[in-house]
């Protein structure tokens, strides 16, 4: 009689493993492409539930009390999140408004409501049926939520003032700061797998996987090969034939591969690429100082912070705003001429920079967000005053194209005609 043993499938190479449990502390990792499977966390619910909780409560502080106030030869002005969106629309950057209202106001609320909501039904152990789907839907949003980036843009925000006005630090900022730390608490502390198996065996996790013959795993074998897919939602191992129906679990599309990723990906790639230019080129922020415009491109911001002997600053805005969006359009050409079938060469070092695109992706917004407070917080009539230029909306189209192209990217189409090629039979724990 044939052993037959449960297994799990590698979300980024299709790579097709014996199911390990490693204990808490520690995780496991695909052999081939290096991506971490599992690693479980103590306490995932309870701890999801009370942060989720207290960010709920310091979320109105965070974002409606002002953050700080500038003063500087008699002029004084503090603003809030909020104030710093409605500029921008009050200027006819719609586009650029939008962005900054989801991604620093709007998402980080859903986000927090709904893991509240699923994390209490969990606590409680109830199973109603929206908890699939709103768990699904968290998982989607949790990507384009940048409180984390907003933060990085207020310190240097204050860094780039501190020699020209006085900084009065208002409690809005310490509050806002706070809400940062509890959303990636939140992160840090959720497991994904392990609220995935709560919902679907309503409290009850078991190793219900779909078991294949020992044999047939040990050499390099792919869910494809073994007419297997695994559901890139829930994780759930599936049979091949259901695609095109919904996971039994999560609901989502079942799919052997992202539908025309290629093509999609393409075209995201390419028109991130016109839109870089003028995003380059064009002023993005605008000084007037006496009455007299001077207006700025990215690259003379991050000029003024050398000049000034930030270097750190500098450096950090350059690699944001201009290494990271070139970064990412280039990786993503790699990637896409590396889903020919002869490109067997290196696939585990693309499929670890296409992690790390899809990781770095919002560290764009980064200028924008330093923009969108300087319009606010230095506006002293005609004395000095600054504004947002047409740049500004180039950039975030840029962001969101670059983005939305590493979503659509599936890399599991780089590994499927090389599994002759590679040699693996165990999975690999690591440390923390």
């Amino acid at each position: 009689m044939k052993e037959h043993i449960n297994i799990i499938i590698c979300p980024d190479c299709d790579l097709l493993l014996p199911e390990k449990n490693p204990p808490l502390g520690y995780s496991i990792s695909c052999p081939r492409c290096g991506k971490r499977l599992r690693k479980p966390k103590k306490d995932s619910v309870s701890k999801a539930f009370v942060l989720s909780l207290t960010g709920l409560l310091i979320y109105l502080p965070a974002i409606l009390l002002p953050l700080m106030t500038f003063k500087s030869l008699g002029f004084s002005d503090s603003a809030n999140v909020i104030e710093s969106i409605v500029n921008f629309y009050q200027n006819d950057y719609y586009f650029v408004s939008l962005t900054v209202f989801l991604s620093a106001v709007a998402l980080p609320l859903i986000l927090l409501t709904m893991m509240f909501v699923i994390s209490f039904n969990l606590q409680k152990k109830r199973y109603p049926s929206y908890l699939a789907p709103l768990f699904k839907t968290y998982l989607h949003l949790e990507e384009w939520a940048m409180t984390e980036v907003y933060l990085l843009g207020i310190m240097i925000t204050i860094i780039k003032m501190a020699d020209s006005s006085e900084i009065v630090y208002n409690a809005g900022i310490f509050c806002f700061t706070s809400l940062v730390l509890i959303s990636l608490a939140i992160s840090t502390a959720m497991d994904r797998n392990y609220f995935w198996r709560l919902i679907e065996y309503k409290g009850k996790p078991q190793n219900e996987r779909a078991p294949v013959a020992a044999e047939n795993i040990s050499g390099v074998t792919t869910g494809r090969e073994q007419n297997l897919t695994l559901c890139h939602t829930c994780g759930k191992v599936l049979s091949s034939h259901l695609e095109g129906q919904h996971c039994p679990c999560c609901g989502a599309n079942i799919h052997n591969r992202i539908p025309a990723s290629v093509s999609k990906t393409w075209a995201l790639v390419l028109t991130s690429m016109i839109f870089i230019v003028p995003a380059n080129i064009m002023p993005i922020m605008e000084v007037d100082f006496l009455g007299v415009p001077d207006r700025s491109t990215i690259l003379d911001g991050i000029i003024y912070f050398f000049q000034h002997g930030s270097y750190f600053i500098g450096l950090v805005i350059f690699s944001a705003s201009i290494l990271v969006p070139v970064f990412k359009i280039i990786g993503l050409w790699i990637l896409l001429l590396s889903t020919h079938p002869a490109a067997t060469r290196y696939l585990r070092n693309k499929t670890i920079m296409y992690r790390s695109i899809a990781f770095i992706g919002r560290w764009s917004m980064l200028d924008i967000f330093v923009i969108a407070l300087l319009t606010v917080l230095v506006d002293f009539g005609f004395f000095t005053s600054i504004h947002t230029a047409p740049a500004a909306t180039y950039f975030c189209l840029v962001v969101a194209t670059t983005m939305s192209a590493a979503i659509t990217f599936d890399p599991r189409i780089m590994w499927d005609d090389c599994s002759k090629y590679q040699s693996i039979s165990t999975l690999k724990t690591d440390t923390p």
